[in-house]
């Protein structure tokens, strides 16, 4: 079992204990995915001993995964949580983050480089250069260019995530052990680790992909032109792989070649047996995601004793036992569970994660950026740049000019060599820059797809666009009545009759807070108007007035015009709010209506006296609402007789640091929650112990009902004594 270890912000003592272990974190997980994303994450109770030196900035160390270089990685803290029921959540972020925080000084063009020089360059160049080093196998050369500083916003951006980065250039996987950064040309190992699919492991994206795999290829072309136009096909009509057996059903793609030109049938066939070898026909693709303990259980027997020492970026084989077909799979994402050491995770599949999920949160915004550049032009020139100044390729006629199949421009003559290939031939065309068989991230395929990880465009016109962010300086829906107008921060909706704002949601600063304000339509500058909610039997009206009105915003609810209730909030333009949850500030805020309920998951806290006005406090005792009655056998006169009582004052600006917060300042008589078990309460919502007051009002009762008792029993002795005294001298014994 591992635990994480707290450190301080300048601390270089990585082996020392620092602040202590975090033995109370819970459920601590490490994330890695392959050229991507590194995080920490754990969940960590307020009364907990270390929870006061939880602070942003400090660091933690943990295991990231079993092997070496993943072992006692260095974490910053990033971003603690408000505590719920008594627990926060801490995220923190892999040492490399701080790559982010560099910047990286103008230089020249660096061409015809290993990998090892980019990076070499990159160091030099970096600032603050802090304590990284850098490191690569790969032989191959590229370029580096830092001639232009709007190309890397910072050293992060240099390693990868962006294009003309060292990852675009050079390809290759990243390996990060704290401040080492290693780029291997494969970061990974090959196991002999066999993973029979199937076997307690399903999965439904996989299953989806073994369902959609073709077994056979129908190739036809059309030839000739005019009327000497025909289509050839082949008199077998499709050519199996030598999977078809695998599958119950054959499964037959048809497959255009008419851009290949096949001049006869055989030629024709060549193409089909080319194409099947190439995309792997019959083979499924492995895209799997498992919990680790589902993908342990699916190991061939023999490879038990050793799928504990995988890794990300590692390579299995996934065996298709009900197909008979084994492929490899690398290992893309994990999750480390730092406290059980073993894996939470394993995502098996295609190499598709990069450095653009890192650099999300690091980028600009998007609308000063839209407000100061054109960046179309920029992209137009950027891109006329790129065609203009392209540097030596090569064009090449693929497999020959004899049996032309496709165009290749590459940045070498041979396809086993090359890194950088345009590649068109039947398929599409595409852009790769990982070699020729390598992924296309940029490329249009017959099918009618167009794939891009950029596009600019002056104007893009789609039936749907789906996506996970869309930024922009302005969107519009518009319908025959109203225009909604997303522009500048702001929310507007226009009414088309008289081409007015009808109303507004936007934010505003208010000292150190950012509030929300939804505000009615704007007439010249000054809000008036009103929004109505309206239904067939009432109605909501949410009211901004002018200057006539003691409130700045009320809230009236009724049926049609006849107000039966209305609420205030703020008044004499006092306004101000803090949004952790609901709060509403104002010198006589006015909440009035026939009833009213507040109902909280937690406690309700309040921070001034409360005054009943002479009314009562009620609450629910009738016994049709409680269950397993029975008569109490608290000794009242017992418990009472425990508490202590203290004279004390109360701490100002412990527990809140907002003045309007604090406490009462007078000296008070009461009692201590350490010191008074019997009535001890602990908060849902944070680690002080407070005293249930209800309970205690109930004890005094039950004391005052027993000691009344008590004084009637001696009350009645005592009359018997009398009386039997009174006899005694009747009697004549004096």
């Amino acid at each position: 079992m591992s635990t994480i270890i707290l450190h301080d912000k300048k601390s270089n003592n990585w082996s020392s204990l620092g602040f202590g272990p975090l033995s109370d974190a819970i459920n601590p997980l490490v994330q890695r995915e392959r050229n991507g994303i590194y995080d920490l994450s754990f969940k960590y109770p307020v009364n907990a001993p270390l929870f006061k030196e939880l602070k942003v900035g400090r660091w933690v160390v943990a295991d990231a995964g079993p092997t070496i270089q993943a072992q006692s990685q260095r974490f910053e803290i990033a971003q603690i949580t408000k505590p719920i029921n008594g627990i926060v959540t801490v995220y923190c972020e892999h040492y490399r983050y701080q790559l982010l925080r560099s910047i990286v000084k103008l230089g020249p063009v660096f061409k015809n480089v290993p990998a090892q020089t980019a990076l070499n360059q990159l160091q030099d160049r970096m600032e603050p250069k802090g304590d990284f080093t850098f490191f690569s196998d790969i032989s191959t050369t590229s370029s580096i260019d830092f001639t232009d500083p709007a190309k890397f916003a910072n050293a992060q951006e240099v390693l990868g995530g962006v294009r003309r980065s060292v990852l675009d250039n050079f390809g290759g996987e990243y390996v990060f052990n704290n401040n080492q950064v290693r780029l291997m040309a494969q970061a990974g190992k090959e196991t002999s680790i066999v993973i029979a699919y199937g076997k307690n492991l399903t999965d439904i994206s996989q299953e989806e992909s073994i369902e959609n795999a073709y077994t056979s290829v129908y190739g036809w072309a059309k030839v000739g032109n005019g009327d000497d136009e025909k289509i050839i096909t082949l008199p077998e009509t499709y050519i199996d792989s030598s999977y078809v057996n695998s599958y119950t059903q054959r499964r037959i793609q048809m497959v255009d070649f008419s851009e290949k030109e096949p001049r006869d049938v055989e030629s024709l066939r060549n193409l089909v047996d080319r194409y099947i070898k190439d995309n792997k026909v019959g083979i499924p693709k492995v895209n799997i995601k498992t919990s680790f303990v589902d993908l342990a259980s699916s190991v061939i027997e023999d490879d038990i004793s050793t799928i504990e020492s995988i890794d990300l970026c590692d390579w299995v084989t996934v065996a298709f036992n009900e197909l008979e077909i084994n492929t490899s799979a690398q290992i893309v994402k994990t999750v480390w569970n730092v406290t059980l050491d073993t894996y939470e995770s394993v995502e098996l599949g295609e190499a598709r994660t990069d450095f653009s999920k890192v650099l999300v949160d690091s980028q600009p915004d998007t609308a000063s950026i839209i407000k100061k550049v054109d960046w179309l032009e920029q992209a137009q020139k950027e891109a006329s740049d790129i065609i203009n100044n392209p540097g030596k390729g090569h064009v090449v006629i693929y497999p020959s000019l004899a049996d032309p199949q496709e165009w290749l421009i590459m940045d070498t003559t041979d396809i086993n060599t090359a890194r950088k290939v345009w590649r068109w031939n039947i398929g599409g065309l595409g852009f790769s820059s990982t070699g020729y068989n390598g992924t296309y991230g940029l490329a249009m395929t017959n099918n009618g797809a167009i794939v891009a990880d950029r596009m600019t465009t002056g104007t893009l016109r789609a039936i749907n666009i789906m996506g996970v962010a869309i930024t922009g300086s302005s969107i519009l829906s518009t319908n025959s009545n109203t225009d909604i107008f997303l522009n500048d921060g702001q929310l507007h909706f226009i009414d088309k009759k008289n081409g007015r704002t009808a109303a507004i949601i936007d934010t505003y600063a208010n000292g150190d807070n950012s509030i929300m304000r939804i505000g009615a339509g704007k007439n010249g500058n000054t809000y008036k108007g009103q929004f109505n909610f309206a239904s067939y039997f009432s109605n909501l009206d949410v009211d901004s007035y002018d200057n006539n009105y003691d409130s700045i915003v009320g809230v009236e609810s009724g049926v049609g015009t006849n107000r039966n209730g209305y609420a205030y909030v703020g008044n004499n333009r006092k306004r101000d709010s803090d949004f952790s949850g609901l709060e509403v500030i104002g010198e006589n805020v006015i909440l009035q209506g026939k009833s009213l309920q507040l109902i909280a998951t937690s406690d309700i806290t309040v921070f001034k006296d409360i005054d009943m006005n002479g009314n009562r406090i009620v609450n629910q005792f009738d016994i049709r609402l409680k269950e397993n009655i029975s008569q109490s056998e608290v000794d009242g006169i017992s418990e009472t007789k425990k508490l202590e009582f203290y004279e004390f004052n109360r701490r100002q600006n412990y527990k809140y640091s907002d003045e309007n917060r604090q406490p009462p300042k007078t000296r008070e008589l009461g009692l201590i929650a350490q010191y008074s078990p019997f009535l001890l309460l602990e908060s849902s919502k944070d680690h002080y112990l407070g005293i249930d007051v209800n309970k205690q009002i109930m004890l005094n009762s039950l004391t005052n009902k027993q000691l009344i008792e008590k004084i009637e029993q001696l009350e009645k002795q005592l009359n018997c004594s009398k009386k039997n005294k009174r006899k005694y001298h009747r009697g004549g014994i004096r």
